[in-house]
């Protein structure tokens, strides 16, 4: 006899009702395209969306998980699929191809983004990139109505569970979590946890706890639930055929004090099961009551009985956060900081540093020095003292005070506050206690204490930084000046950006900006920001290209005491690529090191430095390609910079225009990246 897990009660109907080989192909599905506007049938999205999906039907099934982003701009089209882990690859390749099927032809026809789900696979789809970002808006919840006996102690073993293996998936390379746990009546409680393996861990748990508060919301004190967001999913259930797909042993996961191991389960008796779903909040779904009667003849499959329950919460896609109004950006540093705590005073600064002194000086910058200082309750901070009588020292620091303050990130420097006395004009940031990533990456004496793991480490938390900045923050951000010196590490090595005296918030219907004001740090400047002034985004993503580059290799971008076939980094990475020598890069204090993956890291640094920027990635498509196991990286085609030079540059017409202002929009920037993603099992 078989048991069928939760999720299957509804495909049990069509198991009566349909040829049991034609089941796979009609499995149960709620789906999401609630606010969607319509693609025409003939357009450029329907062509990319129709290859996206292609995409993800003939590469999805060997690994359980893939992603792709096909086309340009606003008719690009970014999806996913995700296989349940324990599905067998026939079963996946079976269930996508249905999601493929269904979602455009019968759930969501002709929509710009939608998603589906069905008891063995998720498939998503959207026309705005969303790989890397965690949505964790609860859309679905299921659950059903069969009674449980003490239910306090039963809530208790639910929300343990779901902790634990919420925190086993952060851990896990593949984002998903198994177990069971012992309830009331001795009986078992089994838990299944999963994310889309495009998020980091840390956007896997947070996903992750949203989903348990739906569970709260919905479904404590039910025999079962499954709760997702687009994300992301958590289920529990009582049906011991939960895991029947499961080939590898189930672990227990233990409350105190520990429970004696599961029990042999008695096969079920013939059960009426009620089925029901229900409306989607804010109309607009279907509804449909189904009464099955399970009959048994020779060997027979039967089904848990229960009620069901499903509630489908309506969504809305964000398509980009709300951004700071123009009248903002006009405030005065002390209406920006607000808060009296953000304030220090001078003479508390100056007994913090010993009146500034020469030996708790950290470092000197273009606008001012950094001191170590301790405060009187023992905390360390760095003081950064401008220049007094800078009239370009005082921009820099009301810039950076009024981005900073605004913005919390653990690969972000943080701003503790500010003091404005006087002359001076002191800002007060967290203390990191191994400073830069310069004073280890070029001094050979301390390069070796960089091996691949730290290295690999600090290119994976620039990333997350920059994609805060670009895309996940409230507010769009640039840096413009993404360097070596401005990376600071902490007692573990873990990268937090530093310096935003040069960065540029972007209002939200701008995707590129001219300046006629040039700042930065050439070797790290895009080249059409270097010869003309536009600064993007993808400015940043040159730098960060042109930093992996140096942290692999443990060198400067150029280097003038080298032979001059070699002063140049960006040149020598290419020609050793064309040259199937690329390996020969990496800094020989490196150590040992997995040699596919540096080698991959390295190939995108040099997409992030091409010479078109919609030839280099966005930050959320530099990170997936980085951080998956496997990856396909688009091949570079021309980098931005020959020898010392700056190359012309492929600039619209309309961005190349001179004009009085000193900022001018530009044209729309489209980004053709192409990235296939897959991942282990």
């Amino acid at each position: 006899m078989t048991h069928l897990s939760f999720l299957s009660l509804i495909s049990s109907f069509l198991f009566l009702s349909l040829n049991p080989a034609a089941l796979a192909y009609e499995l149960p599905r709620w789906d999401d395209c609630d606010g969607a506007t319509n693609y025409t049938a003939n357009s450029t999205f329907a062509a990319n969306l129709g290859q996206a999906l292609d995409a993800l039907s003939n590469s999805t099934a060997p690994t359980g998980f893939n992603a792709t982003i096909v086309g340009n701009g606003t008719e690009s089209v970014t999806a996913l699929a995700l296989c349940r882990a324990d599905t067998t690859q026939a079963g996946c390749r079976v269930c996508i191809d249905a999601a493929v099927v269904d979602i455009r032809q019968k759930n969501c026809p002709m929509k710009r983004f939608a998603q589906i789900w069905y008891n063995d696979c998720m498939l998503r789809y959207a026309d705005v990139n969303f790989l890397s970002r965690a949505d964790v808006s609860v859309v679905l919840s299921i659950w059903n109505t069969m009674e449980v006996s003490n239910q306090d102690v039963y809530d208790q073993s639910v929300r343990m569970l779901m902790r634990n293996l919420s925190n086993m998936a952060g851990e896990s390379q593949t984002l998903h979590a198994v177990g069971w746990t012992r309830v009331p009546d001795n009986r078992i409680l089994y838990g299944y946890v999963e994310c889309t393996r495009d998020l980091s861990a840390d956007n896997c748990s947070r996903c992750l706890s949203n989903a348990r508060i739906g569970i709260e919301n919905c479904c404590m004190g039910q025999w079962a639930a499954w709760v997702a967001t687009p994300s992301c999913s958590v289920q529990f259930s009582m049906d011991p055929g939960f895991f029947d797909n499961t080939t590898a042993a189930v672990p227990e996961i233990l409350a105190e004090p520990p429970l004696p191991p599961p029990p042999t389960w008695a096969p079920e008796s013939d059960i009426q099961t009620d089925l029901t779903r229900v409306k989607r909040n804010g109309g607009g779904g279907r509804g449909m009551v189904i009464g099955i009667s399970g009959a048994a003849s020779g060997t027979v499959i039967l089904t848990v009985g229960c009620s069901w329950m499903v509630m489908k919460g309506k969504k809305k896609v964000k398509r980009s956060g709300s951004r700071m109004e123009d009248d903002e950006v006009g405030e005065t540093v002390t209406e920006s900081v607000g808060t009296r705590s953000f304030l220090y005073d001078l003479e508390t600064l100056m007994a913090a540093t010993d009146n500034f002194s020469t030996a708790n000086r950290l470092g000197c910058g273009g606008f001012g020095t950094v001191y170590k200082g301790k405060m009187p309750n023992g905390e360390k901070i760095a003081v950064k003292k401008l220049t007094v009588g800078s009239a370009q020292g005082t921009e820099e620091f009301t810039n950076e005070v009024r981005l900073l303050q605004k913005m919390q990130h653990r690969n972000l420097v943080k701003l503790f506050g500010c003091c404005i006395q006087g002359q001076e004009k002191i800002l007060v940031y967290e203390y990191l206690s191994n400073r830069s990533l310069d004073h280890f990456l070029f001094d050979k004496s301390k390069s070796a204490l960089l091996d691949w793991p730290k290295r690999f480490n600090i290119i994976i938390g620039i990333a997350r930084g920059l994609l805060y900045l670009h895309e996940d923050s409230q507010y769009r951000i640039i840096h413009r000046d993404i360097k070596a010196s401005n990376i600071l590490l902490d007692e573990h090595m873990n990268p937090k950006i530093s310096d935003f005296g040069l960065a540029k918030l972007f209002p939200d219907e701008r995707s590129q900006l001219r300046t006629r004001r040039i700042a930065g740090t050439f070797g790290y400047m895009a080249p059409e920001y270097a010869a003309r002034g536009f600064m993007s985004a993808w400015s940043d993503v040159y730098s960060f290209g042109v930093l992996i580059l140096e942290i692999i290799s443990g060198r400067r971008n150029y280097d003038s005491q080298l032979e001059e076939q070699r002063q140049v980094l960006l040149n020598l990475t290419w020609r050793l690529e064309q040259q199937g020598k690329l390996i020969d890069l990496v800094d020989v204090t490196i150590g040992s090191f997995p040699q596919d993956e540096v080698l991959r890291c390295i190939r995108v640094g040099l997409l992030c430095c091409q010479q078109r920027t919609r030839e280099r990635p966005i930050m959320s498509s530099a990170l997936v390609m980085l951080s998956n196991q496997s990856v396909s990286v688009p091949t570079p085609v021309r980098l931005g910079y020959q020898g010392s030079r700056v190359n012309s540059l492929e600039i619209s017409e309309s961005s190349s225009r001179d004009s009085s202002n000193h900022e001018n929009e530009n044209a729309s920037h489209n980004n053709s990246v192409t990235i296939s993603v897959v991942s282990g099992r």
